[in-house]
């Protein structure tokens, strides 16, 4: 017993001087103790005990935001910037609930400063009661707490709006000004008092603005007469009254395209308003729309062949977005553009083979043609309607007709496309003549192109284009390259756009070619820097109010609005411009003729 208080009077003592052994916390030093932050940025703020030996059960040490929506905080005490604001970051000791410490942070947004602003257009022309928008975008795109404000040096010569619309009111010239702070750019501004004048030939003509729009930002509208002029051979009165569209292409998403006629109905033509619908509502998923449409190249072209099938066909090679339509047919001239490049013109020439396994090669002699004998042509589903109320592969011979899928990646030209055979059928026949639509061939039903072939004539040595045919399979991949050559040149672009022409009007700045006769003309012409594409319709055949006019006219108008090249197309009764699916002129039999292509011009939305 008097061991046992010995132990306890001696284990007492030690309990006591342990427990006084644990220092208290005084305090908590924080590094740093003030943040400054951007949105997105992270920091490491650490925490020690003051004194150092403080309890260690004070550890580790409790983190929160009193404001999580501006910046939060790890249980490491690593602060993310959420939003630009002020909060604190709270650190307390885990056992002490009265100490803690308080770090005040700051955030704010990342600041990009403006250093220059760009505009489009760069300068302004327009008339009396004229409009243009120019737009304005900040340098660098993503800098900061941007704001414009719009002033003109003279309100009464043009005014701006608030969005940087800009409105003729009379003749003279200003400055448009846009401010962002301390950047500023400047616009100037020309604004024409109408009428103007237009040179033909020797005849100096006045004219009378009827309707001036910008239908969309680089696409501009002009409708305009020439009340006294007078046709090269006097007849129907006096006037004349034209159309024209100017498209900037140097102006983001503003394009222009082959748009060929729908295979909907039989005839393989379509009139202009429908053009536009379709492509309008085919366009409208993908944030663009169509705002012109125009007639394009000449078609029902004759031929020797005594079919009528290939009968019903513009003149030249067509292509849309490089989908080949028609190898050249009737002419070799082609109007060459894609997208915002620099346009052309001259002599197109095309090529094209199809490969199959094993190396074998055989020589494609049309897209959407005649099958000759011994010759191999391709169908696609815009080859000609004329007999039946869809695409129609045909040939005057019995043939093997190959039917393919889409080719993988879509169509295009200068460049091998690959296809897979879904069906092969021999001893198909046609008609002859191929007059009605109960002649023979193969409608489109699904597939994506038919390869037609049939036999040499009797006596005739050498692999024809049924042996080649016949040789394939169901399953089989096959490749058909197109080539296409603008004057000799190999294009490189595999999605062009290619329209046939007449003769060319306008070359360097100079009329040539001139065809002598008065009627309704179509036209497109490019400025000598292919930035500027001129579309233009021509009214005709109707007394005292548009007479028509021979190419030389017709060229000189194009000059005069700044083209230094321009063809003439498709004119007479299919002269036709549709502006937002309405038509702007007047054709000479009284309403829009169906047509076999169109020009169509199309923008991003607004």
């Amino acid at each position: 017993m008097k061991l046992n208080k010995l132990l306890l009077v001696i284990i007492i003592p030690l309990l006591v001087w342990d427990c006084a052994s644990e220092t208290p916390i005084r305090a908590i030093l924080v590094n740093p103790d003030a943040l400054s932050m951007i949105t997105g940025e992270t920091k490491q703020v650490t925490a020690e005990p003051e004194p150092s030996d403080a309890n260690p059960a004070e550890k580790p040490f409790k983190w929160e935001s009193s404001n999580v929506n501006v910046a939060a905080v790890s249980a490491s005490g690593r602060v993310t910037a959420i939003s630009a604001g002020m909060t604190e970051i709270i650190v307390s000791a885990r056992v002490s609930s009265n100490i803690e410490k308080k770090i005040p942070v700051t955030v704010a947004d990342l600041t990009i400063p403006l250093t220059a602003i760009r505009v489009s257009p760069e300068s302004v022309t327009l008339y009396v009661n004229g409009k243009e928008r120019i737009f304005a975008t900040p340098e660098p795109s993503d800098a900061t707490d941007v704001s414009f404000s719009w002033s003109s040096d003279n309100p009464n010569v043009a005014t701006v709006s608030s969005v940087g619309l800009v409105m003729g009111i009379t003749e003279g010239t200003t400055t448009v000004r846009v401010k962002s702070r301390n950047i500023e750019k400047e616009i100037p501004v020309t604004v024409f008092q109408k009428p103007f004048s237009i040179i033909l030939g020797s005849t100096d003509y006045t004219v009378d603005t009827i309707a001036y729009e910008e239908i969309s930002p680089g696409v501009k509208w002009l409708k305009f007469s020439l009340p006294e002029y007078v046709n090269s051979t006097g007849t129907l009165g006096k006037g004349l009254v034209s159309n024209i569209v100017e498209i900037d292409l140097s102006h983001e998403g503003n394009r222009l395209e082959v748009c060929p006629a729908s295979q909907a109905t039989q005839g393989n033509v379509e009139r202009p308003t429908a053009m536009y619908a379709r492509k309008n509502t085919a366009y409208s998923a993908s944030g663009r729309k169509v705002v012109v449409a125009i007639n394009g190249d000449f078609y029902l072209v004759t031929n020797t062949t005594g079919y009528s099938y290939i009968n019903n066909r513009p003149l030249g090679m067509e292509i849309g977005n490089g989908m080949l339509v028609q190898t050249p047919f009737s002419s070799n001239y082609g109007f060459v553009f894609k997208d915002n490049q620099t346009p052309s013109h001259g002599t197109v020439t095309y090529s094209g083979t199809v490969d199959a396994a094993g190396n074998r090669t055989f020589p494609l002699a049309e897209v959407n043609g005649f099958a000759d004998r011994g010759k191999m042509v391709l169908f696609n589903n815009l080859s000609n309607s004329y007999p039946t109320d869809s695409a129609f592969a045909w040939s005057p011979y019995t043939s093997t007709m190959v039917s393919l899928s889409s080719p993988e990646g879509g169509w295009r030209v200068n460049d091998r496309m690959e296809f897979t055979v879904t069906k092969i059928e021999h001893g198909i026949e046609t008609a002859i003549p191929a007059q009605y639509p109960n002649s023979k061939g193969k409608n489109f039903n699904g597939e994506g192109a038919i390869l037609v072939g049939n036999s040499l004539t009797t006596g005739s040595s050498g692999e024809d284009s049924y042996t080649f045919l016949s040789s394939l399979q169901e399953g089989d991949k096959i490749g058909v390259t197109m080539s296409v050559k603008l004057d000799g040149t190999t294009l490189t672009d595999r999605y062009l756009n290619v329209i046939g022409y007449r003769t060319v009007i306008l070359q360097r700045g100079v009329s040539v070619n001139n065809w002598n006769e008065d009627h309704p003309r179509t036209a497109i012409g490019y400025s000598q820097d292919g930035r500027k594409i001129y579309l233009l319709v021509v009214d005709g055949r109707q007394t005292n109010y548009s007479v028509g006019a021979v190419t030389d006219h017709i060229a000189a108008i194009l000059k005069a609005f700044g083209a230094y090249t321009a063809v003439n197309l498709d004119g007479g009764g299919s002269s036709c411009m549709v502006i937002n699916g309405e038509i702007k002129n007047k054709p000479s039999g009284g309403t829009e003729r169906a047509v076999a292509n169109g020009i169509i011009v199309t923008v991003n939305k607004q």
